[in-house]
Parts: C-alpha cells; structure tokens; sequence
C-alpha cells in the first residue's frame, strides 16, 4: 500500500515521520475520515471544514482547499488499486519540541491514507450487527469532545472489549447511566416513530455523515429530536441504528443479550439508508458530469 506524506507518495513501510513529531510523542493532532465510492471522493469539503475548526482550536495550520485533497485522494486511491475506499487525513503539529509547550514553531506533518471497506459491510449493512454497552465514557471532556483527536485511548479500549464481546461496535455509557456514542460511530434511536440522537453538545463528536442522516430524517417527515438516552432503556428501542462516514448506516438488532427489532432492521433505518444511497448517488453523478 502507498500512502502521501508531506506532499509525496510512498510506500506504507517506507514512510517515515520524526521520532520527535508531536502526534506521536502527545498526541498533538487531529484527523478528519471519508469515503470514495468508484472513484469519487464524497463530501470532502465538509470533512475538511470541521477539520479546519479543530485545526483553529488548538492552533494548527488549516489543510487548505478541497480540490486539490480531492486530487490526491484519487491519485492515491488509484495507486493502491482501491476505486472504493475509506479515506483519512491525519494532521499533527509536527516536530517542534519534545516538551509539551512547542519550543519553535515548524511545518505541520500531514498524511494522507486509503483503506479498504470491510469485506463484510454490504451483510452487516443489510441484516445488521451486534453492539454492546462499554463500562466507561469517553476520554474526552469538553470543548476537547467535540475534536477528532489523534489520541483516543478510549475507542482503542472499547472496540477491543466490543471484540472479546463478539460485537462490532461498543456504545459509551457516562457514570450516571447515559449512552453518548460509538467508538467510531454516532448513535440514533427509533422510538414510536421518533428519531432520537444524544445532542452534540462537547461530549458527543458530531459527524457529517450524523448530519446528514438527521437532515434526510426531516425531510422524510420523519420526527427528529436531540436528546438524552438512557443506557437502560436502549434494550426496549424499536430501532437502533449507528452511522459513520465509512459505514454510512448500520443496524443495531442486538445490544448485549437484548434483541432488537425482533433482530431485523427496522422500517425507519431501511427508509433512511435508501435515502442515504440515493444522496450520495446523486452527488457522485454531479462531481463525475462536473469532470
């Protein structure tokens, strides 16, 4: 696999950054994650925007325009023979001290990476999959909650439980008994007819991919409401759902030993992952007759 470090395409296993480089030695970077569909990034200015607010709030270098991300992801995409693909932009302070106050100011070490898709993913999409409620919250307090962190202890921690757990996804649940989000998800609840989300307000990392599933909710007539939830009451949630720019929607129809759904995806989560594809349909179709 290749990847594009600092504005050159390289081999994965040659690809070097400084032992003294800030993400590593602090975690002192952010990244920002999307998708290519045959081809053709989707959403990119919209990833790049909130990466660029990050960027703002801890006083890093912004990633510039979309076009020429858009470019390289393409390019590097192509490379590694990957029409289809997760797409992540990392970007870290670079190596401008050891101690935790930078000592110089430096150029920033930007990395760019393309993945496969899990080989399972259309399944998982279709019969959905088992998540579970992890023991502890997330590693991040406001305003920090609301930033995609290069260090995330706790998401490394929690997939790794949901795993010996035999789930694919674990649900973080705070001291006093509320469930935020996924490891690498946001979470929704379908509740006579209602779609619930927990707000996004600093604890919960709101994503493009969570606002867009809320704005084709509404415009489905579909009512939406932020709020709250209760660890344990998601086990009587007719529906659960959990969505990422990588995974778009996935069913939940087990969350530990309770059955969701009678274990088949519900009416509203079919509807809005139609309306998901469709969307994202109609944007590759315009960025294609656009070249």
């Amino acid at each position: 696999m290749f990847v594009w470090l600092n504005g050159r395409v390289v081999p994965a296993a040659r690809a070097r950054v400084s032992a003294l480089d800030r993400g590593l030695l602090h975690g002192d970077g952010l990244y920002d994650t999307w998708r290519l569909y045959d081809g053709v990034p989707f959403a990119t200015a919209a990833h790049l925007r909130r990466l660029a607010r990050a960027a703002r709030q801890l006083g890093l270098p912004a990633p510039g325009a979309a076009a020429p991300w858009d470019r390289r992801v393409r390019r590097l995409a192509a490379r590694n023979g990957l029409p289809d693909a997760a797409v992540r932009l990392t970007l870290t302070r670079g190596a401008t001290g050891e101690a935790i106050l930078p000592d110089r100011a430096g150029p920033p070490t930007l990395l760019l990476t393309t993945r496969p898709l899990p080989a399972d993913l259309a399944r998982r999409q279709r019969d959905g999959i088992r998540a579970t409620l992890l023991p502890f919250a997330r590693d991040a307090a406001p305003p920090w909650g609301a930033l995609k962190l290069v260090g995330h202890a706790s998401a490394v921690a929690g997939r790794m439980l949901a795993t010996r757990r035999r789930a694919q996804e674990g649900l973080y649940v705070s001291a006093d008994g509320f469930v935020a989000e996924g490891t690498t998800s946001n979470l929704f609840v379908v509740r006579r007819g209602t779609l619930l989300t927990p707000p996004a307000t600093g604890t919960v990392l709101g994503g493009v991919t969570r606002d867009l599933v809320l704005r084709l909710a509404r415009r489905a007539g579909v009512r939406v409401r932020e709020s709250r939830l209760a660890a344990a009451a998601l086990a009587h949630a007719d529906e659960i759902f959990v969505t990422a720019s990588t995974i778009e929607i996935l069913p939940v129809v087990r969350l530990d030993a309770a059955t969701i759904g009678g274990g088949r995806p519900g009416p509203v989560t079919r509807a809005l992952q139609d309306r998901y594809r469709a969307h994202v349909q109609r944007a590759c179709a315009r960025v294609r007759l656009s070249h």
